[in-house]
């Protein structure tokens, strides 16, 4: 048994020692993929970020320009008032000086 136990146990040494070796290669790919992707997806939400702000930004800009229509078309319907006020007016003035 001492002559084939040491072999044997050799054997198995190497074995595991092999084994180990291998496993630590699979979760050094591993580790090398999670580290990709981790890093792909910053840089897609970096991306993203930028996006939104630009997006925001233009928004904000849509919604101001909105604004100042909306100011200027009541400052309009304010005027046609006036106006149509003043012809009418008018037309009043000139049905009193006909008769």
């Amino acid at each position: 048994m001492s002559q084939y136990g040491t072999n044997a146990w050799k054997a198995y040494n190497d074995n595991s020692a092999f084994m180990i070796e291998m496993a630590q290669k699979e979760l050094h790919k591993f580790r090398k993929q999670i580290q990709d992707l981790n890093w792909q997806r910053k840089n897609d939400q970096l991306a993203a970020g930028a996006k939104l702000r630009e997006l925001e930004s233009n928004w904000v800009s849509l919604v101001s320009k909105n604004y100042e229509i909306e100011r200027a078309i009541v400052q309009l319907e304010n005027e046609v008032t006036q106006l149509r006020q003043q012809q009418g007016d008018e037309n009043k003035e000139n049905i009193r000086q006909d008769f």
